[in-house]
């Protein structure tokens, strides 16, 4: 089918399904049976396409730039046409995601974790070797490099160059998240495949999902996982399930003693400190140390008997 020209803008085209190419998107899958599909087929079928999709020129073709969900729905209704708003030719990558990210980004239907693979895509496309613009080479832009850039640009952006920083600062401009938001969003990457699975089907709420992938050294992860998929919780109770490990006390037993040389290196340490500004301390406060320090020797004599230091040359420790 041929395209055709609308008479109200001529920017705007009907487009045979045929003549549109549909390479991979920054949504990773579209599922055709969800309601909210279902819903959008029911809407297209007694009103028609509403919003048209994005193409460019691409080998005597268009290739779909935005609006995939559109496209497929029309395709299984069995329509031949689609109306689509035609933009100069594209063929940068980087330019090609941010026109999908700032459409993707700011619709609803956008899971978290296709959102966060959106943001690392875009990156990584503008910067596909950080070596080049000299941003700790050889790291690489992987989740964990991107979110160490996201937290420098935050913490100290002059640590950073101005290619990876533009980078950034036009992230967050074109997501509508703060470089904090960012972060969290991308740390949802770092979750097993398990827990990103219910978070993008809504079964976890992405807030838990932060939590989740801020406590992801819990030795108690995936059971707690499974657990409040069965019997859900609120975010306060994930919270400390999740930290309930770090306030367990050691088993003495299992401790070991600190070093005597780390004892040793400190009283060198104190000994200089007190050397530098013995003449500011009250005669009360040194007086209060020294007998202090007495209590300590007499109970290690009780202890270990040893001859004193001016009878015998100390050990070497």
């Amino acid at each position: 089918m041929v395209t055709k020209k609308t008479v109200e803008n001529p920017e705007f085209m009907y487009l045979s399904l045929e003549s549109i190419l549909v390479e991979e998107q920054i949504r990773s899958g579209i599922d055709t049976e969800s309601e909210s599909f279902k819903a959008l087929m029911e809407s297209i079928k007694d009103r028609g396409v509403l919003e048209p999709v994005l193409v460019t020129p691409k080998d005597n073709k268009y290739l779909l730039l935005c609006g995939e969900r559109r496209y497929l729905a029309t395709q299984k209704l069995g329509l031949v046409s689609i109306p689509a708003r035609i933009v100069n030719t594209i063929t940068q990558k980087d330019e090609i995601l941010a026109l999908q990210l700032t459409e993707n980004l700011q619709r609803e239907d956008l899971n978290p974790i296709d959102q966060a693979k959106g943001i690392l895509t875009y990156i990584q496309a503008k910067h596909p070797d950080p070596r080049q613009d000299h941003s700790r080479a050889g790291n690489g832009y992987d989740v964990d490099g991107v979110m160490n850039e996201l937290v420098n640009y935050d913490r100290r952006p002059e640590d950073l160059s101005n290619e990876i920083a533009d980078t950034l600062s036009a992230t967050a401009e074109i997501s509508g998240k703060s470089i904090r938001t960012l972060s969290r969003t991308i740390s949802l990457l770092k979750l097993p495949p398990e827990i990103q699975a219910e978070i993008k089907s809504g079964n976890l709420p992405v807030s838990q999902g932060y939590l989740f992938a801020a406590n992801l050294e819990c030795p108690d992860l995936m059971k707690i996982f499974t657990d409040i998929l069965k019997t859900p919780v609120t975010y306060v109770a994930l919270e400390r399930m999740l930290i309930a490990y770090k306030k367990v006390k050691p088993d003495p037993a299992n401790t070991k003693p600190v070093p005597v040389k780390k004892y040793v290196a400190n009283l060198a340490s104190m000994k200089t400190d007190f050397e530098k500004g013995l003449n500011a301390y009250k005669r009360e406060d040194v007086e209060k140390f020294l007998y202090d320090l007495q209590v300590f020797c007499d109970f290690v004599q009780q202890k270990v008997p040893i001859i004193p230091y001016g009878k015998k040359k100390p050990p070497q420790v």
